[in-house]
């Protein structure tokens, strides 16, 4: 028998291939509060889309623990991060389930936790921290390395033996996964984002858009450089035509010269930084993934969020479900997740005395509205075109089923 590990990676639950010939439009909702050091709320949504497969992960943590000792570091300390997988959902999910225990323990932070407060929101706080995140980064590509070797050489073993057996072979692809990963660790005085790939985070200051990240593409002049310098080319934006991120966890095959160290390879796990001092003017601050990105600039996604704001929703949740439903609309072919955390620069409206907050759900019942009105037009233009009447349910309900795997 082929592992059930391998065959849930490769096929579904149900050892079928996945299809969307609509977009799932289920999502797995997130809320949290946190009320310390300026961290308000926080928020996380995700919706696989037309994507087969949902390869988004993410990760939250406001309470970091410190490996060898009881302790956690002190309150005001959170970590948010969205991981981008392609090839499947491995390396996504590892990253997001072990980053927080790998980063806990790295010397680094155990540094910084016994700093004294001043020093900790100084250089050498600041540079502890980076140091801390940079080598998790890596820590976590060479972990998820050995298990997808691992995973690789129990397929080829089970694989000779059923040949050997005079069995048909397995049908499942190695595991080749890879992802992106940008994760923003708040401290009491700072905002540091590390970033390697195309998610990206913003932060929302006074009213205006301050960038967390910046995309790594192959395209870049200083990645270009390093990609050609390895031995790869670019072509149509991609890694050897096929890889639309030059930085990322995982993706194997683009980081194999072994002349090379790993900071040289065609494709990095390091981290990039941004860093910026904590405000009184903060608001909120977002991460997500490209499907989000690839249609709203950063202008349009703070502004977006602080119109919902405006219109008095406070159900940070809601404004995520809105936000990647109305890049859906905006007809993203990608999967979609995003997160919304909030600072004491921002006012949240409470709901009402009937406890339900009406921004969201007024844009939803329009949305729809439109949707049902789009769907009896088109019936009425094929009725009369002799093509004949085809009934839609309206594309609310119809969006909303949630289509299992291997059906």
């Amino acid at each position: 028998m082929f592992p059930s590990f391998l065959t849930s990676v490769f096929f579904g639950e149900n050892g079928d291939p996945r299809t969307a010939n609509e977009p799932i439009t289920t999502k797995s909702t997130v809320r949290g509060e946190v009320h310390e050091a300026g961290i308000k709320e926080y928020a996380f949504s995700g919706m696989q889309g037309w994507r087969m497969t949902m390869e988004d992960a993410h990760l939250v943590c406001t309470e970091i623990p410190v490996e060898g000792t009881n302790q956690v570091l002190n309150k005001g300390h959170a970590i948010f991060g969205i991981m981008d997988g392609h090839g499947g959902d491995f390396t996504s999910e590892f990253a997001a389930d072990n980053f927080i225990k790998f980063v806990s323990a790295n010397p680094y932070l155990q540094k910084y936790a016994k700093l004294n407060s001043e020093d900790q929101s100084n250089v050498p706080g600041i540079e502890c921290l980076r140091q801390a995140l940079a080598e998790t980064f890596n820590r976590l590509d060479v972990e998820i390395r050995k298990c997808q070797n691992k995973r690789n050489d129990t397929f080829m073993n089970i694989s000779k033996q059923q040949q050997n057996n005079g069995e048909d072979p397995p049908r499942v692809k190695f595991e080749r996964s890879g992802s992106t990963c940008v994760v923003v660790f708040v401290t009491p005085s700072h905002i540091i984002c590390a970033n390697a790939g195309d998610s990206r985070a913003i932060l929302r200051r006074g009213g205006s858009v301050l960038p967390l990240s910046f995309d790594h593409k192959p395209n870049n002049v200083p990645e270009m450089e390093r990609i050609n310098q390895a031995g790869g080319f670019v072509k149509c934006k991609r890694v050897d035509g096929d890889l639309a991120v030059s930085r990322g966890l995982g993706d194997f095959s683009y980081k194999s010269n072994e002349t090379l160290p790993v900071e040289k390879q065609k494709v990095i796990p390091d981290p990039e930084f941004v860093v910026y001092p904590r405000s009184n003017q903060d608001e909120f601050m977002v991460l997500a993934c490209d499907g989000v990105w690839d249609v709203a600039t950063n202008e349009e996604c703070s502004t977006f969020i602080q119109n919902l704001l405006d219109e008095g929703e406070s159900n940070l949740g809601m404004i995520c479900e809105e936000a990647i439903d109305t890049c859906l609309d905006k007809n993203s072919r990608d999967n979609m997740t995003i997160a919304v955390v909030t600072f004491q620069g921002c006012t949240l409206t409470p709901p009402s005395g009937l406890g339900i907050s009406n921004a969201v759900w007024q844009r939803r019942t329009t949305r729809q509205a439109k949707q049902f009105q789009q769907s009896a037009k088109n019936a009425a233009t094929r009725a009369a075109t002799g093509v004949g009447l085809f009934l839609e349910e309206p594309p609310s309900n119809k969006r909303s089923i949630n289509v299992s795997a291997g059906k």
